[in-house]
């Protein structure tokens, strides 16, 4: 999100932002951390099997890291608005 379009959102419409990003955020960490017991699992019982989830593994964070900094803008302009 750029900032221009949040500085027009008013504070109701911010706040529902920040709580759908705080829910997909912490939707894709508890996915990730079941991909990384299977992995474990895996590596465990079938250790060639689990081969092509590690770069999985190291791509999942990577992809949430575009919802964490819109969370971040979000959070930013709830703290400017509430310092006025």
């Amino acid at each position: 999100m750029a900032a221009e379009q949040l500085s027009k959102l008013d504070f109701s419409e911010l706040n529902k932002n920040k709580a759908k990003l705080k829910a997909v955020i912490i939707a894709g960490a508890i996915v990730w951390l079941l991909l990384v017991f299977a992995v474990i699992y895996l590596f465990i019982f079938k250790s060639k099997s689990a081969i092509p989830f590690v770069a999985i593994l190291i791509a999942v964070p990577i992809t949430f890291l575009p919802a964490i900094n819109s969370l971040v803008e979000v959070n930013k302009e709830i703290k400017s608005r509430n310092q006025n």
